[in-house]
C-alpha cells in the first residue's frame, strides 16, 4: 500500500491510474474501497480534493503498477 501526502499534477496522476493494468484501490478511513480504475465517480472526487494536505492510501492488484506511481512522485520532489 502506498500513501500520497500530496499530488503535484492531477492529472497526470489520473492519466496514471487509467494505464495501469490492474485494478487501483483507495482505502478510505471508513474502510471501504473503491476501484479508482473502474470507478469515475470516485476519479472525479479524486480531482477535487486539495493538492496538499490529503492522505491517500492505494494499494495495487497488479505490483507493477506501484512502480509508476513511485516514479511519479521522485519526479515530483525533483521538479
Amino acid at each position: 500500500m502506498l500513501r500520497f501526502m500530496s499530488i503535484p499534477n492531477k492529472e497526470k496522476f489520473v492519466k496514471l491510474i487509467e494505464e495501469c493494468q490492474g485494478s487501483v484501490l483507495l482505502h478510505l478511513p471508513d474502510c471501504t474501497t473503491l476501484d479508482l480504475k473502474s470507478n469515475s465517480a470516485a476519479r472525479q472526487m479524486l480531482k477535487l480534493l486539495p493538492c496538499e494536505g490529503c492522505s491517500l492510501h492505494l494499494s495495487f492488484s497488479d505490483p507493477y503498477d506501484s512502480s509508476a506511481f513511485l516514479s511519479y512522485m521522485i519526479q515530483a520532489a525533483h521538479g
